[in-house]
């Protein structure tokens, strides 16, 4: 239960700096405190976008060319269908939320009310950490693409073992840098837009999407067991009963890398199950189906999207935000938050997420990540009831 202090921490962050923002400049003597919190979003941003080019090149490169040294049928079938069913979680959340925006006019007036913002004060340190090489975070989620494909192509273990100690050290910064200051920078966002007077309409719509988010998150379950059980002729819900321990250690958890060996365990007590295609099926899954996190990101920044900018995002960048966000999620961190950090890129390539998106974006995810990881984990078994039922005793 470790990683709740992490929603606790963000929970404590996001109250602080609404407190900070809404009545630092009015009271003697705590002016300064906006001056920090200027200084404390530009510092730890830069942070955070410094490892960003390291995670997408390390994460994306190993995964493809991994997948290329193992493609066999079982392996791109079971990828192919964790990608079409991220494409659909995402299709369906994006088709929902879209849907209750129209019909429930009140909630988008609400996200769309103007308020004259007030100024920010000053960054009157200015210092700046920029990458050394300038990568874009478009430029670099490429290059992982180009190194991943180049590497099944040339087979070159040099290369490839120093892209694995950069996704090795890409994993660690995660874990015990990133992760540890984002309640501190959605605390910094939080306080800056409190200030600016824009922030409480937006917490209104918040809660209302969480609530949405859980909701379709199960609703999402029910449909992939239902297409299993329709696929393998068997009843799916005592397999879901069955991966229930699982749903709640990666509730727990926040992390599907950590559940997997709780779910693989589940896993081979279905009784249809083969334990040779459970071996193989879990733990891939366990980083390749990240369904459940893919449609919070897309129900998110429709949401945020309308929040910040008063609109939703049009059709052609949606879809090809889906599109890229799928194949990315396959190859996403399996530590608590790794779904948003590796859809970073394609928030701010695709849909120009500006700092302030990003900030609700961060909270708006990771409050509801155990959810979300819950829902992927158990995910996985309807995957296995698929996978197990076409290829059955076949060789892995």
């Amino acid at each position: 239960m470790k990683q709740f202090t992490l929603i606790i921490r963000l929970i404590i962050g996001i109250i602080l700096g609404l407190i900070i923002g809404s009545y630092s400049w009015e009271w003697v003597g705590t002016k300064w405190l906006m001056y920090v919190v200027v200084f404390g979003r530009s510092i730890l941003k830069d942070v955070i976008q410094f490892f960003l080019p390291l995670i997408m090149v390390g994460f994306l490169s190993v995964g493809i060319a991994d997948l290329g040294k193992r493609a066999g049928r079982l392996l791109r079938f079971s990828v192919g269908l964790s990608y079409i069913y991220t494409v659909i979680a995402c299709l369906l959340g994006a088709i929902v939320i879209i849907a209750f925006f129209q019909l429930f006019p009140s909630i988008t007036d609400i996200a769309m009310q103007k308020i004259e913002p007030r100024k920010l004060p000053p960054d009157i340190i200015n210092l700046k950490i920029p990458f050394p090489f300038s990568a874009s975070l478009i430029t670099s989620m490429v290059l992982g693409f180009v190194l991943g494909i180049g590497m099944t192509w040339v087979k070159s273990e040099t290369l490839m073992n120093v892209l694995r100690d950069l996704r090795d050290i890409s994993g660690e910064m995660i874990r015990r840098v990133i992760i540890p200051i984002i309640p501190f920078y959605v605390g910094f966002v939080f306080a800056q837009m409190a200030y600016k007077g824009d922030i409480w309409p937006k917490i209104q719509v918040f809660g209302i999407m969480l609530i949405i988010i859980i909701i379709l998150q199960w609703i999402w379950l029910f449909i992939q067991y239902t297409i299993a059980g329709a696929y393998v002729k068997q009843n799916p819900y005592p397999v879901f009963k069955t991966m229930f321990p699982a749903y709640m250690t990666a509730w727990g958890t926040m992390s599907s890398a950590v559940t997997m060996p709780v779910s693989l365990a589940r896993g081979k007590t279905i009784p249809f199950m083969k334990e040779d295609i459970a071996d193989f099926v879990f733990p891939l899954c366990s980083q390749t189906h990240l369904s459940g996190s893919a449609m919070t990101i897309t129900i998110s920044a429709i949401t945020v999207s309308l929040l910040i900018y008063g609109t939703i995002p049009g059709l052609l960048p949606l879809i090809l935000f889906i599109l890229l966000l799928s194949v990315i999620e396959v190859g996403a961190i399996g530590v608590p938050g790794g779904s948003i950090m590796a859809a970073w890129p394609v928030l701010v390539g695709v849909l120009a997420f500006s700092e302030d998106a990003m900030g609700l974006m961060f909270a708006l995810f990771l409050i509801q990540d155990s959810f979300g990881t819950a829902a992927n984990i158990t995910g996985d078994a309807s995957i296995a009831m698929i996978v197990n039922k076409k290829f059955g005793e076949a060789a892995i």
